[in-house]
């Protein structure tokens, strides 16, 4: 039986791999046959290849291999045409290269004429020829070497093109080939047909070389956060994804499905070290570990319909269709997608959503005396917010880059929006003393420190101040916070000091706190202000 033309219909691409869905229809007559489908990617895990069919045919499935197949010509379309296009070029260039050396000699032999400039005044001595004719011979050997001049010029700079196209397809070319570019996975489907009729083969497997990662984009509007949530799709598995219905999952199928289970924890005397040499050899004899195989992914198909944008809208970005399978979340992207096989990027719409923050400041004027406004607001879409980079803008005004956290549906978003210059933060050291009466060999250390926060602009701001006490990792050392007016909202165990201000328009508000460090008298303790 010929081997069976299949179409990729669709895609589920995980983090770091992807489970590729192929169709193809064949009809069957009663009996064992054997279906081949070929020229399947290098990529290819043989282990997590299945095969499924429905049809008119009444037929059950005996048995499915894979096998390596090798090619005189490599069998990628794409490829054989670029080798084809680069042959030809370099055939073109192979015939201006032989017209480069007829011109040579041309101008060799030319130049030879010219330097028998003695025999021609011989002529003109015996009188063989008149000066007319000596005229006309110099004009035509002067005419024919401009001409031959010319086309030595333009047949360099024919070649010089031709050179630059062939190095690019050549690149081009070395992007789509794989490490090994004559050879091809095939898969062998072996089944059994009781009555006649049509057969559709759904062939699926999966393949590395494939990746999707998270970007956003984020506008603050004053009110409200878009969030528009991308997906960068990308492959080299040298086989392009034409017009697939592509599905993004969130599961890391390379994760081992195996639950741990406690080994004895055994103790003893430690066995005497070996000899340096020894050890290091050792070390060089250690096995590497290996990556378990990945078990097959699982797609899910759904029906996703896009509404038509009204008449002068602007342009709308589809939502992904959100499901859950198991612990992990799957987008089905709106419509179709291609993804060349060259790792290319490509970037697809997840979906939009908003939010609706709150908007304050925080400042820590111990490391940096400025105020950054901060986000914070609930994550009510039901978009799992992967790890990734994010571009934020205010309105039409570019802030910078960010990264944004895991962040599932109804945990909290944070993000900051830069410095404030109209909320000013100052801190100041006003008081060191140390006590001059020791009690029991011990001395101890007092600082004070103001904190002073002014709000510069016309409307209220809700301010978080931070700071901190030193933490003691010596038992003799005691760290104690004295006073502090306002008392902290906040004071957690490695001594972070939080307060939470709410300044009027135009208002200064002053945070003031002692705290003290008692040592024994002789030890010299580092990380102490000065």
């Amino acid at each position: 039986m010929p081997d069976l033309t299949t179409a990729l219909d669709a895609v589920t691409l995980f983090p770091d791999r992807a489970r590729v869905t192929r169709r193809g229809r064949l009809t069957l007559e009663p009996g064992q046959h054997r279906i081949d489908v070929t020229d399947l990617p290098l990529a290819l895990l043989p282990e997590s290849v299945r095969a499924t069919g429905r049809g008119t045919a009444r037929a059950r499935l005996l048995g499915l291999r894979t096998e390596m197949r090798h090619y005189v010509e490599t069998p990628v379309e794409a490829v054989r045409e670029l080798e084809a296009r680069i042959q030809a070029l370099q055939d073109d260039d192979a015939d201006l290269a032989a017209r480069g050396e007829g011109l040579a000699k041309s101008i060799k032999a030319l130049d030879a004429l010219a330097a028998e400039s003695a025999v021609f005044a011989r002529g003109l001595v015996l009188r063989h020829r008149t000066p007319e004719d000596q005229g006309a011979l110099y004009d035509f050997l002067a005419a024919r070497e401009q001409t031959l001049q010319s086309e030595t010029l333009a047949l360099a700079r024919r070649r010089r093109d031709l050179a630059r196209e062939i190095n690019r397809l050549q690149r081009e070319l070395a992007g789509l080939q794989s490490a090994r570019p004559r050879q091809r996975w095939a898969a062998r489907i072996e089944v059994e047909a009781l009555s006649a009729g049509d057969l559709e083969i759904e062939l699926t497997y999966l393949v590395h070389e494939a990746r999707w990662t998270p970007l956003y984009d984020l506008r603050f509007t004053g009110e409200e956060l878009e969030v528009t949530y991308l997906a960068e799709v990308a492959q080299g598995t040298g086989e392009d994804w034409p017009d697939v219905r592509l599905t993004l999952s969130t599961a890391r199928p390379a994760l081992d499905l195996v639950i741990p289970e406690l080994d004895p924890w055994y103790v003893g005397p430690r066995p005497p070290s070996p000899p340096r040499g020894k050890m290091v050899a050792a070390r060089s004899m250690a096995p590497q570990a290996m990556a378990a195989p990945a078990p097959a992914g699982f797609s899910l198909d759904l029906d996703v319909t896009a509404e038509g944008p009204p008449e002068m809208a602007f342009l709308e970005a589809p939502a992904a269709e959100v499901s859950e399978s198991g612990v992990a979340l799957t987008y089905q992207i709106a419509g179709r997608a291609d993804v060349p096989g060259n790792h290319d990027a490509r970037k697809v719409t997840v979906g939009t959503f908003r939010l609706r923050p709150a908007l304050d400041l925080v400042t820590a004027p111990r490391r940096e005396p400025v105020c950054y406004r901060r986000l914070t607001g609930k994550n009510e879409s039901p978009f799992t917010l992967l790890p990734g980079s994010a571009q934020l803008f205010e309105g039409d005004e570019y802030l910078g880059a960010t990264q944004i956290g895991h962040t599932a549906p109804g945990q909290e978003l944070k993000l900051a929006l830069g410095a404030d210059e109209r909320v000013r933060v100052e801190r100041k050291l006003t008081a060191r003393s140390v006590d001059k009466t020791f009690l029991a060999d011990r001395r101890r250390i007092r600082w004070s420190y103001r904190i002073e926060v002014e709000n510069l602009r016309d409307v209220a701001q809700t301010v978080l101040v931070r700071d901190q006490l030193p933490v003691a990792r010596h038992e003799q050392i005691k760290v104690k916070l004295e006073a502090a007016d306002p008392k902290p909202t906040k004071q957690t165990e490695l001594n972070q000091l939080d307060w939470k201000l709410t300044l009027g328009p135009g208002t200064r508000q002053v945070v003031a706190f002692d705290f003290s460090v008692e040592l024994p008298r002789e030890m010299v303790v580092d990380g102490l202000p000065g």
